[in-house]
């Protein structure tokens, strides 16, 4: 197990790599494996982010048969450089099961609400794969990784900020707008009155996790404490307008990859760049919290990116900036993986010698 967990990290890496390049194509740019740049979101969202969410969640439960599920889910990229699309979907529908009977684990001997949002995310990830496989067609799919992510981050920040003060009537407020999140997702049709729903609910999240979360004590701390906090800000800033958008939708022209990247690189990414130090070295097994004020490049390097992409797809700014905006966007989260690598390696050195 102790080799099994840095080779899935690889492949992980591996996914993210070539999810990148992939989208660098669909942006426009030439890149390797065009035949690749179809299954983008199935890469990025599956192979990497449903794989790396799934390994840290077994880890702890040491059980070396629940290894298969993050295993399948990396492996997945294999099958799409192969041609082998059902072969890709079928690992994916394998791994997100595996990460339902994870959370299982977790939810048998303690009942936890936390919890309860995590498996649910889980569900939407399954559910999405399943129909996939069926209709083939990532657009038909999209809000359900809007689910697996959003669930699985706020159960995330519950579980990490479970210490602050929150009123009763405030827990419950959330628990609401989550089962009303989920509730929207399940019905039959997402026409416009769905989406506007779904914004209307994704903005009231982010204003709950703006006034709940930590923000507001770790941004007067210093260092690592201070760039969650700042990192938390963006992200839910980013799921604000997230929801604005599908509320207000500007064109159906350019709704699509509003409200993709918005989520993605706005929301997902800086929730990364939160926990990437407490979460990343965790998974290796090391017991160290890096930070270097050069993270904060990486970070305003994306929301750099994002605002680009943004202004280009309303046509604030000539339209070539959304490409441009790609490589920022691409350097900026390979940028931010480097110093991570490096600043654990430091705070390992340091705490060998102290």
């Amino acid at each position: 197990m102790r080799i099994l967990k840095p080779v899935l990290l690889i492949f992980a890496v591996i996914n993210l790599l070539v999810g990148m390049t992939s989208g660098l194509g669909r942006i426009g740019w030439t890149m390797p494996l065009p035949e690749l740049y179809v299954h983008h979101g199935a890469i990025m969202v599956g192979g990497f982010l449903g794989s790396l969410i799934s390994l840290e969640k077994v880890i702890p439960l040491k059980k070396n048969l629940l290894y298969a599920g993050p295993a399948a889910g990396v492996l997945s990229i294999i099958a799409l450089l192969n041609g082998r699309f059902d072969v890709a979907i079928w690992l994916l529908i394998f791994s997100s099961a595996v990460l339902i009977v994870v959370y299982l684990y977790y939810l048998i001997p303690h009942w936890d609400f936390t919890l309860i949002v995590a498996l649910a995310g889980a569900c939407c990830l399954l559910i999405g794969n399943i129909i996939l496989l069926q209709k083939r067609m990532y657009p038909s799919i999209y809000t359900w990784w809007f689910g697996f992510l959003l669930l699985t981050i706020v159960s995330e920040r519950l579980e990490l900020s479970k210490f602050l003060p929150v009123p009763p009537l405030m827990k419950n407020l959330l628990k609401v707008l989550l089962a009303l999140f989920l509730l929207n997702l399940i019905s039959p049709y997402l026409n416009w009155r769905g989406y506007w729903i779904m914004g209307a609910i994704m903005m009231a999240i982010s204003l709950w996790l703006l006034r709940y979360d930590m923000i507001r004590i770790g941004i007067r701390k210093s260092e690592l404490t201070r760039f969650t906090a700042v990192a938390l800000l963006c992200g839910y800033i980013a799921l604000f307008v997230e929801g604005w958008f599908l509320v207000s939708p500007p064109s159906t022209l350019v709704l699509y990859d509003l409200v993709l990247h918005t989520f993605f690189i706005g929301f997902v990414f800086m929730m990364i760049f939160a926990h990437g130090p407490i979460i990343l070295p965790g998974v290796l097994g090391f017991s160290v919290k890096p930070y270097h004020p050069a993270l904060y490049v990486p970070l305003i390097g994306l929301i750099l990116s994002l605002k680009l992409r943004i202004m280009a797809d309303l046509g604030w700014i000539n339209y070539s900036w959304r490409a441009i905006s790609g490589w920022i966007s691409a350097g900026s989260i390979l940028l931010y993986f480097l110093t991570m690598a490096l600043t654990t390696l430091l705070a390992l050195r340091h705490a060998k010698t102290a």
